[in-house]
């Protein structure tokens, strides 16, 4: 199986896909772009397959089966656009644009031609999350009533140490910790509990005064009114912190994301445990290329991104008025 990368700078190609990728016994990769010289000699320094510093000219140069995407968010679009109108098949990272109205065209053709597309919401491939979709689709998860989910992580400044300097601009990144981890929060409460009717967002800049926000904190209402919460920042000296709860009407989680005990209201205890933090991108990418081999849906696709995106854009509408925004019937319709 033929895999290209685009984006190669961006800190989860070295950190996350290429280990992953390099071990599949089945995936060749057969290229690999990114506009900074520098970044590309680096991350490809011990990679027996051609270098391009123009992703459109690998593509045209190389047989491709599946396309792993990266490049600064304000680019993504682009870059799947492209993608689509090649037909070619690809995972991407998140958050895959910084304006939904932008990407929600893209996401359209790749929908109607069948294209398969996978977006980096690896937060849904959690042991727990898995076992709560598990028992939705069962009838068994109840009406959710709070939700909760808090990640924190170090300084921003790490990112220009990783050839990323684009992700302190907010007109590359779309903002700090919203869209970077953001998508994680927004995504699952779509997934596990409900749509999206209103949302309040508070943001702050007080630890780094940088033109990115350090913290944003959502509350997401659900249409039926369940509450959701996320906390998201670059408030930790070092290392993450990670919480997750959700209660519903049948059962309460609470803890982190790979090990715990669903507590249900009729007594019954169930044990989760698995893969954590650590190990999830490197499962994320085995289960992309087992579905996309098995011509199985993706995880999370561009469709999902798109529901999450509405709700990020309607979340820095929030932050710049200080009020709580509505949004319309329909958009968090796939």
């Amino acid at each position: 199986m033929r895999v290209a990368i685009v984006g190669a700078s961006h800190w989860h190609v070295g950190i996350y896909y290429l280990p992953a990728l390099q071990g599949i016994e089945e995936v060749q990769i057969v290229g690999i772009a990114d506009p900074n010289e520098a970044a590309l000699e680096r991350v490809a320094k011990d990679l027996q397959c051609p270098r391009f510093t123009d992703f459109r000219r690998m593509l045209d140069e190389v047989e491709v089966d599946l396309v792993f995407a990266h490049a600064p968010h304000a680019q993504m679009t682009q870059v799947a656009a492209e993608l689509v109108s090649r037909h070619l098949p690809f995972h991407m990272e998140k958050p895959m644009g910084i304006d939904w109205r932008e990407l929600a065209p893209v996401a359209t053709k790749a929908q109607t031609e069948g294209i398969f597309t996978s977006v980096a919401l690896v937060s849904r491939h959690y042991p727990s999350v898995q076992r709560l979709r598990q028992l939705k689709e069962e009838g068994r998860l109840g009406q959710p009533v709070h939700y909760y989910y808090r990640l924190f992580a170090g300084a921003p400044l790490r990112y220009p140490e990783w050839d990323c300097a684009w992700m302190l601009d907010p007109d590359q990144a779309g903002g700090g910790p919203l869209f970077n981890f953001g998508p994680h929060v927004i995504d699952l409460f779509l997934y596990l509990a409900e749509d999206i009717r209103e949302i309040r967002c508070l943001q702050s800049h007080a630890v780094y005064h940088a033109a990115i926000e350090d913290l944003t904190s959502l509350v997401m209402v659900g249409e039926s009114g369940a509450v959701g919460v996320g906390d998201v920042s670059y408030t930790m000296p070092e290392g993450y912190e990670r919480y997750f709860s959700l209660t519903t009407t049948a059962l309460h989680y609470g803890g982190d994301f790979d090990k715990g005990t669903i507590f249900t209201r009729e007594g019954e205890n169930i044990p989760v445990e698995g893969v954590g933090a650590e190990g999830i991108y490197e499962l994320y990418t085995r289960e992309v290329i087992r579905r996309f081999q098995a011509k199985e849906p993706a995880i999370a696709d561009i469709c999902d991104m798109l529901r999450t995106l509405r709700v990020m854009n309607a979340a820095q509408e929030s932050a710049r008025s200080g009020r709580s925004v509505t949004l319309a019937p329909g958009t968090n319709e796939e």
